[in-house]
């Protein structure tokens, strides 16, 4: 008996924590909103095509691919454990009740690993919206296309990302030129 409860213990804290880890990746390496995430239903998902269907402010749909396969497997692997919580609902992401998790469990979860992690005590979910945005800006990617992909509706709203990629570049500049070392 005392083996079954340690089993069942055990097996539930590895559920929350692939759970967890799934949370985190999806909305770092897609940029959703912690409502869009809490909003995704099972069917939202379509695996052979490795997309998220995610339903934005307005209810206005946008199509997601996923490029990583890591956060892919970590998906595929969430919803066959997901069932160990007797899900209640269509709910993509559960409690342990199997009802819907609610934004401010998200919120609670990123907290939770954020103090965990020992970074920024400011840090909000949001963060990772910004540094996604950001960061696909660092790296070349259109202003357009991750307009779409964040789900703005005005361009103005994406261009604040390109501020602080503006600012990251001129801190780049600033250290790495090798014509700053040069006397002439």
């Amino acid at each position: 008996m005392q083996d079954e409860l340690s089993t069942a213990k055990t097996q539930f804290k590895m559920c929350i924590c692939l759970r967890n880890c799934t949370i985190l990746e999806l909305l770092f390496s897609t940029g959703i909103r912690i409502g869009e995430l809490t909003s995704i239903n099972i069917e939202d998902i379509n695996m052979e095509e490795r997309t998220l269907l995610i339903f934005g402010k307005g209810r206005k749909e946008r199509l997601l691919y996923l490029s990583n396969n890591d956060v892919l497997n970590k998906l595929i692997k969430w919803i066959q454990m997901r069932e160990f919580f007797e899900p209640t609902t269509k709910a993509l992401f559960v409690n342990k009740y199997g009802n819907r998790l609610s934004i401010y469990s998200v919120e609670n979860i990123f907290y939770k690993y954020r103090d965990l992690s020992k970074i920024n005590k400011t840090s909000t979910p949001h963060f990772l919206r910004h540094t996604f945005a950001t960061l696909l800006l660092d790296n070349g990617a259109d202003l357009r296309a991750v307009q779409e992909i964040l789900g703005h509706s005005n361009i103005s709203t994406t261009q604040i990302y390109t501020e602080v990629s503006t600012e990251r570049k001129k801190e780049v500049l600033i250290k790495f030129n090798p014509r700053n070392s040069f006397q002439l």
